[in-house]
């Protein structure tokens, strides 16, 4: 039995953060329910398409059920509230003040329901000068540091910012996300009591980057011993036909670096103590890209796997699925889905026991599992009828 079988969650949610959040739920047993609007969440047509459902969406909604409803009339939120009332965890993304307009604010719906975990995400919080503005994963790289951190220094000394390509404040608040629902979850066991969780994308973000990009910032005062960052010497090096990661400076593996890929780097004055490392830091990176442009990838990772150093070769996109670690570990699963046809997806990281991990279930179309949904909440065939010829359900 997987941990959270038995739990039902209602997400009226769009986007990346909130739906992926609830994705790694569904993995880990929970029922999720995704109420879309009539034209469907947003993101069902981003990334890589067959049959109208893009990649994405696929991998942020995988085993969900979809209802489709018109939330802007009367018998769409009469709907939704139903749908709520029966969840133990409820979670949207609309705006601030969208929901209490609606009807089914955390107020309404967990005084009509005390043990009811109701989940707000929301870009800003819900309150605050920034409050009304549309907000997207850059924005708040941006504003965290990440975009200032990524980025590097012009010839002429300026600082150039860099995005991260990948949607990584998106994908770090669903992981905060689904940590606080499972946490609300053990208090409600313990307790018997629901209670409404807020999750913002800049607090997450903030949580997120602050370990490594605020190195410098996290203690304050003239008494403080600066020490250089270790993402100077994060790079990927070159070889003669390909390239490696490995981390030229540190002072733990440094003499088997030297072992490793140049003897002669270890008699360098300029390269002898960490201090000197750093300081070089230019003239150590050249040095050693001279010597691994003459070693192949394959070379290198034998020479580096020899002497007991981390590191490893850097995979494009299409290469990663045939890596023998990631085989191995069955870290990929393949399936063939009603809809989507063939679909490689992660299977869930977490493994619980002798648990046998669930067959991949796909992302579904568009209001599918309306009517099933419904009756499971007690409504009537007829009913369900008269919503859809109503036009509120899709």
């Amino acid at each position: 039995m997987l941990p959270l079988e038995g739990i039902r969650i209602v997400e009226a949610a769009q986007m990346i953060s909130a739906p992926l959040a609830t994705s790694f739920l569904s993995d880990q047993g929970a029922e999720v329910i995704k109420v879309e609007a009539l034209t469907g969440d947003r993101m069902r047509s981003l990334g890589d398409l067959r049959n109208d459902l893009g990649s994405v969406f696929h991998t942020c909604n995988r085993g969900k059920r979809s209802i489709a409803l018109d939330t802007k009339t009367e018998a769409g939120r009469d709907t939704l509230i139903d749908l709520i009332a029966s969840a133990d965890v409820f979670v949207q993304n609309f705006r601030p003040g969208a929901v209490d307009r609606m009807g089914v604010g955390p107020d309404a719906m967990m005084a009509a329901n005390p043990t009811l975990v109701y989940v707000s995400v929301s870009g800003f919080g819900q309150t605050g000068p920034y409050v009304e503005q549309m907000v997207y994963d850059f924005v708040i790289q941006g504003l965290t540091g990440m975009a200032a951190f990524e980025g590097s220094t012009s010839e002429g000394g300026e600082l150039v910012p860099r995005l991260s390509k990948s949607l990584v404040v998106d994908k770090a608040t669903a992981l905060t996300v689904a940590q606080a629902i499972t946490a609300a979850l053990l208090h409600r066991e313990r307790t018997g009591e629901g209670q409404h969780l807020e999750v913002d994308m800049l607090a997450a973000g903030l949580q997120f980057a602050w370990p490594d990009v605020m190195w410098h910032e996290t203690l304050v005062g003239d008494d403080v011993t600066r020490i250089p960052h270790m993402s100077r010497n994060y790079e990927v090096r070159p070889t003669k036909d390909g390239y490696v990661t490995l981390n030229i400076a540190t002072q733990s593996t440094w003499a088997r670096i030297c072992e490793a890929i140049g003897p002669e780097l270890a008699e360098d004055v300029r390269f002898l103590e960490f201090a000197d490392r750093q300081r070089n830091s230019r003239e150590l990176a050249a040095a050693v890209d001279a010597i691994l442009a003459e070693l192949t990838t394959a070379e290198v990772l034998d020479r580096m796997r020899a002497n007991d150093l981390p590191g490893g070769p850097v995979l494009a996109p299409g290469d990663v699925r045939h890596d023998p670690q990631v085989q191995h570990n069955q870290a990929l699963v393949q399936y063939e889905s009603d809809h989507a046809g063939t679909v490689v997806e992660p299977r869930p990281a977490a493994r619980f026991g002798a648990v046998t991990p669930p067959d991949p279930r796909s992302a579904p179309a568009l209001g599918v599992h309306g009517d099933e949904t419904l009756a499971a909440i007690g409504y009537s065939a007829e009913k369900i009828l008269s919503l859809r010829a109503a036009g509120v359900l899709g």
